[in-house]
């Protein structure tokens, strides 16, 4: 069986994603969801860590739609998930100890992020090609929308990058809606 691909729009290029429901089949599962549903569809950047990571979804894109938690499956909440953080791994965000949320992904920048991020986060996929385009998201001019050291480095885009759409092949397999831990209020 083929894995799922998704392809990822931006406002200047394609991202291409193999994504592994072998490893984390749930997240896989929301992740195709939330395409399918559009929630992925005309979406500003508002996170991107230069040698850490990029969000293209980052906020819950102000949308109650995208805004759930589902179990993170990753070693610190007691699932195995055998894919390598590493530059250019797809993960979903969450708290880093047993949540993961549904929408909200982010892309790996760095081998050494990736060794931070190792067990913390829902890996589901990797990028396989439009590397360049990654490359040119890390790279455009920033501006910090949150003091450096309080929470989460924030730095959004100067000028407004859009991830456009994102759609997925799924080579005629079926996957579910995700099993959904909780809405959050």
């Amino acid at each position: 069986m083929k894995n799922p691909i998704a392809k990822m729009h931006t406002t200047k290029g394609v991202i291409t994603i193999e994504l592994y429901p072998q490893y984390a089949p749930n997240t896989v599962n929301s992740f195709i969801w939330a395409a399918s549903e559009k929630m992925y569809k005309d979406r500003l950047i508002k996170r991107v860590v230069p040698g850490f990571v990029l969000q293209p979804s980052y906020c819950y894109f102000d949308d109650k739609r995208c805004d759930y938690m589902l179990d993170g499956e990753f070693d610190s909440n007691g699932i195995h998930n055998d894919i390598k953080m590493e530059k250019w791994t797809v993960a979903m965000a969450g708290d880093g100890d047993k949540e993961a949320h549904g929408c909200e992904f982010f892309i790996t920048l760095s081998d050494e992020a990736g060794e931070k991020l190792q067990g913390k986060f829902a890996a589901f996929g990797k990028v396989i090609d439009g590397f360049e385009e990654v490359q040119r998201l890390e790279n455009v001019p920033l501006v910090q929308v949150y003091p450096e050291g309080v929470g989460a480095t924030i730095k959004q885009p100067v000028e407004d990058e859009f991830m456009l759409d994102i759609q997925v092949e799924t080579f005629g397999v079926d996957y579910p809606q995700p099993q959904i831990k909780y809405w959050v209020k």
